[in-house]
């Protein structure tokens, strides 16, 4: 059970947002400018609620009353991002070795398993300048899931790909989703999105669920 409870003053609005989810795929939808995104570098660690409590399973990673606030490398989540962030000057193998590495993990296997898993073996020695959206995608996936996260954080990951390759990459999805046992929070913009992918969704507007 994933639990987040949190309150934090922006520019324009004050976030206050409150939720569970439990193995599911939880999709947050908003207008650009709404809070998703804050809301999951707050979970991550990436920013600090000005309030409230997030829990991961059976441990909190934020309680602002009890001044907890776990450094995100200690989380155990994993974050893709829109852009999907990959390291520039490292292969694939070595962005997805990167996770396991800066965890600590020391079953390197792991990252031959996910690779085969989500099909990107071919790709182990290329660098993300080499290889194409969908690819890095993949790429970025793979990296999220190799320090075998918890909780897994993907803030609009399909936008930047073409309509042929969102399609292939939402059957991949839904397999994936069935095969790995693990929460999601997915964040997009589109509808035909949310509803193909997620157990359920929540719309926020102006940082408060509506």
């Amino acid at each position: 059970m994933i639990s987040v409870g949190i309150y934090i003053k922006l520019k324009y609005f004050d976030l206050n947002i409150n939720f569970d989810i439990k193995n599911e795929v939880l999709v947050i939808q908003g207008l650009s400018g709404s809070g998703k995104t804050t809301v999951l570098d707050c979970i991550s660690g990436i920013k600090q609620p000005d309030s409230g409590c997030i829990r991961i399973n059976n441990n909190i990673v934020f309680d602002s009353f009890n001044k907890i606030n776990v450094p995100v490398k200690d989380r155990n989540i994993g974050y893709v991002f829109q852009d999907y962030a990959l390291f520039p000057h490292m292969t694939v193998k070595n962005n997805i070795l990167f996770g396991i590495k800066s965890k600590g993990i020391k079953d390197i296997n792991y990252c031959e398993n996910l690779m085969n898993a989500l099909k990107i073996k071919h790709l182990e020695d290329r660098y993300p300048s080499q290889i194409s959206g969908g690819e890095k995608q993949r790429a970025a996936l793979a990296r999220a899931l190799s320090i075998k996260p918890e909780l897994l954080l993907l803030d609009e990951p399909f936008s930047a790909l073409d309509y042929e390759t969102k399609q292939k990459v939402y059957n991949e999805f839904i397999h994936f989703k069935k095969t790995w046992d693990i929460s999601i929070i997915l964040i997009t913009h589109h509808d035909e999105e949310a509803k193909l992918l997620g157990d359920r969704i929540i719309k926020i507007k102006d940082g408060a669920v509506i």
